[in-house]
Formats: C-alpha cells, structure tokens, sequence
C-alpha cells in the first residue's frame, strides 16, 4: 500500500466556521512588516559587524558576527522559509514567492524539496514509515549543543552535499539518495525534479559568485556574514525549533500529543515566526502564523496546558529525554484542562 492510500482521521478541535474562515483570511500588511522587519534586522547586525571589522579589535569582531549569526538563521525552513512554503502567508502570492526565493537563496534553503517533504509531514505527522521528515523518538547528543554554538560543520558538510548532488545528478538515481526523496518526487513527476536541480544550481553558482566578489574585494568578512552565516551560532534557532516534537508520541491521530506548543515572549515570537503555536499550526494549517495567538485562544480550552517560556519547555523536554533513555517507549504526554476532547492514544 503506498502512502497515498493511507488516510489519517486527524483530531481537530471544535471552532466556529465563520471564526476559523476569518483567521485563515490572509493580507500582505502583517507579512510584509515581518519579512522587513527581520531582513532589517539582520542587515543591521551585518552593517555593524561589518564596520567592527574595519574599525574594532578582534574580540569584538567576532562578538559583533556571533550576535549576527545568532539570528541569521531565521530565515530557513524551520521558521520564515517554514512559513512561506505553506503559501497561506501573503494575500498577494507574488509576495510570497519573491520572499521564498530571498530568504532561501539566503540560508541555502531548498524550497521545492521542503514544500514536498513538508506536506507529507503534516499528513502523516511523526507516524512511523510515513513521515520521514520528523521521526520520532528525537534525541540530542552533547556535541549538536557544541555545534550550535559554534559553527556547524556537520551542517556545512551535509548541506553542501546536497547541494552538489542536486545540481550536478545526472540520472533520477543520483539525485535522489534517500528513500524519502524518491518517495516526495515520484518518477513521473519530472518538471518537479527539474526544478529540484534548478533551485539548486541557483544556490550554488549565486553563492560562489558572492563568494568571490567578497575575496576579490577584500571583504572575506562577508563570508561569515552571508555565505557561512546559516551555519555559525544556531542556537537560538535550535533552542525554539526543536520543541516541535522532541519527547512526543509518534503513530497517533492526535496533534496534541505528538505536538508541543509552548508560550513565548514577543522577542521569540517574532523570530521564530509564531511557530511556538505548534499544535496549532498543525491542526489548522491554513491559518497564517499572524493569527495563530489568536486562533490558540478561540480553542484553547480544548488544548493541552503550555509551557511557559523556553527555560520551563526545556526542562519538560530534559525529564522526558532522561527517561526515554531508561524507558525507550515512554512519552511526554501533556496535561489537558477539564473541558478537552478525550486524546487519541491509540
């Protein structure tokens, strides 16, 4: 049976259709202000480390990149490029296709692999053989924490590497390596394998022309800048991603517990898009991410209890990792106020 002949009946919590038809209306103020607002920020911490290099000691330059590749990495696949992948960003597609291809080209994303790849999740979200995008159970070993604080050259190696395989395969068979990429573009699906590779190469010759007008012009400090940045100080990206699913349940039809939304402040709202909405996203993917606080307060009385702030997310998904490595079938399951539908544990 392959995947297309399964169906998932999904839980989905009770809301007003008029309610959900007016948060899943879409606009280009709310969007637009978000996509300038962190390309601005970004180019602000890249003018200043820019200028450290040129006017400051050596300790402040690398303070002045680290706080640049610190953020850097918001605009890939796990939060802006997440966001405008679903396509339900901007009312004006034309905006979300122009930010799609910026955001992308600028942390070496690869779009049309992730829309694909993206969709099946959701469809088949952490269930086993079926969603190979998130697996579960999910672990991190102390050296992902050394990365992420560092530069990331398992990241590097692993990206570039795809990167070449996509642009330069020849036949379907080199292309695509893994089960999961055959099975996201199936063989009859060539114009998606074209624009696979073409993407790709895009990626590739732009990065090195960018690459060598910085050397050439003695501003090597922009490698780090652009080039490298997607890869340098990613842990706050890695901090507010990985909550997703980590410690969850896998192979059940019910987002809130496969799932996890936790609450965040403003500062990590906006970076990471509203994605701590989680559970949300999930069961109401049509829902722009400006209106996710609001879509969590229309049904929160069916959802599970949040966590509050990162520091408190990170201590529940710490206990749940310490006892899933004594008890591999354990998972986290959250709490759920009086007046929620029964979860679906089977």
């Amino acid at each position: 049976m392959s995947d297309t002949d399964v169906r998932i009946s999904w839980y989905r919590s009770p809301i007003d259709r008029g309610l959900l038809a007016k948060l899943t209306r879409r606009n280009d103020w709310q969007p637009l202000l978000q996509n300038v607002g962190l390309l601005g920020f970004s180019a602000g911490t890249g003018v200043f480390a820019y200028w450290a290099f040129h006017n400051l000691a050596w300790p402040w330059v690398v303070l002045a990149v680290y706080l640049h590749c610190s953020f850097y990495g918001f605009f890939g696949g796990g939060a802006g490029g997440h966001e405008l992948s679903h396509k339900n960003m901007f009312k004006t597609q034309a905006l979300n296709e122009f930010f799609m291809r910026l955001n992308g080209f600028l942390t070496w994303f690869n779009f049309i692999h992730f829309r694909r790849s993206h969709a099946g999740h959701h469809q088949y979200t952490t269930h086993h053989e079926l969603d190979l995008e998130v697996m579960l159970p999910m672990t991190m070993s102390w050296k992902s924490w050394i990365w992420a604080f560092t530069i990331s050259i398992p990241s590097v190696r692993r990206v570039f590497a795809i990167v070449f395989r996509y642009a330069f395969g020849r036949e379907r068979e080199t292309i695509l390596k893994s089960e999961w990429e055959r099975r996201i573009f199936p063989p009859e699906d060539r114009d998606a394998l074209r624009q696979l590779q073409n993407w790709a190469r895009v990626l590739l010759f732009g990065h090195l022309a960018l690459a060598g007008v910085f050397i050439a012009s003695g501003n090597w400090i922009l490698l780090f800048l652009v080039t490298f940045a997607p890869f340098i100080a990613t842990w706050f990206v890695l901090l507010t991603h990985m909550p997703q699913h980590i410690g969850m349940r896998p192979d059940v039809a019910d987002w809130r517990l496969s799932t996890r939304t936790y609450l965040a402040g403003p500062f990590a709202r906006f970076f990471y898009w509203n994605m701590n909405y989680h559970v949300e996203h999930h069961m109401f993917a049509a829902v722009p991410f400006y209106n996710l606080p609001k879509l969590r307060k229309a049904i929160e009385a069916d959802l599970p209890v949040a966590s509050r702030g990162l520091l408190a997310t990170w201590q529940e998904i710490r206990e749940t990792v310490r006892r899933q490595k004594q008890d591999p079938a354990y998972c986290y399951t959250p709490e759920f106020p009086q007046s929620a539908g029964a979860p679906r544990t089977g």
